[in-house]
């Protein structure tokens, strides 16, 4: 197994920081080393209450103690994050702590084994490192600015317009989320009369397409799209978690410019090549 101990990039900043981050964070995360990287950089960023537990039975009676933030391993030795999820979502008191789930080895995560409204960041990942994961953490408790994540890229530093067509309800509120919040103009479709409507209404700057969907497929979105002249220049990608060959070079052979598997693919990552396309 690959090491996930990581040069921080908070290794740095203690001292620097003027106020102390009063959040409390707990981290369930079953590679020790890593954890504690985690935990040092989250304390060196100025977060004061931040414990570590390395197995899934632990790590749930420690979310009694109500944290603000669970980092949430998926592949913990005892009891799976899945697991721990569908307990703490079952507990009046615990079903609204927020939790970031973490696959760090790139380990593909289950989205439909998610329970619903249990996770608000999704993080995989074949190289996490702990100083990534602390600037999420700030991002999210908005503790920085939004630089880099401003969606920006078009003519004149316009919002990039962003037509995605995915039907999966759960992978929509996660990835919709990190999209707007990134500062993507987003038109979502769950389906290709759905899209081709928005089309029709808006040329988009980019175009990301799931390619099984209810009703008219992927591929036949993309052949209607390379079909239009006025279309042929927006830059298109599949996000998809279809990933033999032949479905890759059908896709390409449709003028899609990327090819992204949802499962071995972190929001981070499909943000960064949304924006690559349209530059």
């Amino acid at each position: 197994m690959r090491s996930k101990r990581a040069v921080l990039k908070y290794s740095g900043m203690v001292g620097k920081n003027s106020k102390t981050r009063n959040e409390k964070i707990l981290v369930i995360e079953a590679n020790k080393s890593f954890g504690e990287d985690v935990m040092a950089a989250l304390k060196a960023a100025g977060y004061a209450h931040v414990s570590l537990k390395t197995d899934g039975a632990s790590g749930l009676a420690a979310i009694y103690d109500l944290p603000h933030l669970v980092l949430l391993d998926i592949s913990l030795s005892d009891i799976d994050g899945y697991k721990v999820l569908a307990k703490k979502q079952s507990e009046q008191l615990l079903a609204k702590i927020p939790v970031f789930l973490l696959s760090a080895e790139g380990v593909p995560i289950n989205m439909r084994d998610i329970p619903k409204g249990s996770v608000a960041e999704v993080i995989i990942s074949l190289h996490a490192s702990a100083g990534d994961i602390v600037e999420k953490v700030d991002h999210y408790f908005g503790h920085e600015g939004d630089a880099g994540e401003d969606g920006q890229g078009g003519a004149g530093g316009a919002k990039i317009k962003l037509l995605w067509v995915e039907d999966d309800k759960l992978i929509g509120t996660i990835l919709a989320k990190k999209l707007m919040s990134s500062g993507f103009d987003l038109r979502h479709a769950q389906n290709g009369e759905e899209a081709l409507n928005m089309i029709a209404k808006e040329k988009p700057d980019a175009i990301v397409v799931d390619l099984l969907l209810p009703g008219m497929s992927g591929f036949e979105i993309l052949q209607k799209i390379q079909g239009d002249e006025s279309l042929k220049k927006v830059p298109k990608m599949v996000l998809s978690n279809l990933s033999k060959s032949s479905d890759i070079d059908r896709a390409r052979s449709l003028g899609a410019e990327k090819f992204l598997v949802k499962a071995s693919t972190s929001l981070d990552q499909i943000v960064a090549e949304v924006k690559a396309m349209v530059k």
